[in-house]
């Protein structure tokens, strides 16, 4: 079957929802004039952009910057947006590699989408921030949530470290690449500090929590696009994206559930996954 010989998470392009948020804070940050600590008004729970309305699953006030990223408003994000700009936004996603391949060693990888910012309405920017109308790969995501792990300097995915011959020999050797710097360290070191609250009390990604080891994360529950168009509220994408210790990171691991049953948020269904598999890497490291 050859559904199965495709190595998805290079292959499939994917709505990311939430986990975008970060890259979205980090623009913001990096930006200068907005801080962890600047307060956005959150509309409890119902903000109208021309004829659509932005929902939040609770209801907030005032929130920073910080506890919109540690709750995961969307009302929250669509302020920070339009605080960046749609020009930067853009700029600072393609920095960080959406749009584009990673360039990793294997066939078949989809760049994903990330449509010019000339043709973003203010409705599109405010989606986009929220990780809605723009399409990454699950290398692509973990490869940006990386660059933040690192503080700032985006890497290039490699799989194959080197290749030998029959005797042993090495033939050709593979190094980490540095792609370019995306965000100044500060930045980096003020989004991962973010990136904590998520997993601290009160935060959507509690679940994803390790003894022994710090976790900088980001939850995302994505609705899924149907055939005609319109977004399913039966069926989503759950994801957790983080990295540990998050002092100084080691691993970054992306967890990625296509059309959860029952239970469907990120929180919920993939933090614990990724709590799991951080465990025994640790463990094995």
């Amino acid at each position: 079957n050859k559904e199965l010989w495709r190595n998805r998470a290079i292959t499939d392009p994917f709505e990311p929802g939430s986990t975008m948020k970060i890259f979205s804070a980090a623009a913001a940050i990096d930006s200068g004039n907005i801080r962890a600590s600047s307060i956005f008004y959150c509309e409890n729970g119902a903000y109208k952009i021309g004829r659509n309305v932005v929902h939040d699953i609770k209801k907030h006030g005032w929130l920073s910057l910080q506890q919109i990223i540690k709750y995961s408003s969307n009302i929250g994000a669509v302020k920070i947006s339009e605080k960046v700009g749609r020009q930067r936004l853009y700029h600072t996603f393609q920095k960080f590699g959406f749009g584009t391949k990673t360039g990793i060693d294997s066939p078949g990888e989809t760049a994903g989408s990330l449509a010019h910012y000339k043709h973003w309405t203010s409705m599109d920017t405010g989606a986009i921030a929220c990780g809605y109308g723009v399409a990454v790969s699950a290398i692509q995501l973990v490869t940006a949530a990386s660059a933040i792990a690192n503080d700032g300097i985006l890497m290039k995915p490699y799989f194959v470290k080197a290749i030998t011959d029959q005797s042993g020999q090495t033939l050709k050797q593979f190094q980490p690449r540095t792609v370019r710097r995306v965000i100044s360290e500060k930045t980096a070191r003020t989004v991962r500090n973010i990136m904590k609250t998520v997993i601290s009390k009160g935060g959507t990604g509690t679940n994803a929590a390790l003894e022994g080891y710090s976790v900088g994360g980001k939850t995302g529950t994505a609705r899924k696009l149907g055939d005609d168009g319109t977004y399913s509220d039966s069926r989503h994408i759950a994801s957790f994206v983080g990295f540990t210790p998050a002092e100084n990171p080691k691993l970054a691991i992306l967890v990625v559930i296509d059309e959860p049953k029952g239970k469907y948020y990120g929180g919920t269904v993939a933090a614990p996954v990724f709590r799991r598999i951080a465990r025994e890497a640790l463990n094995y490291l």
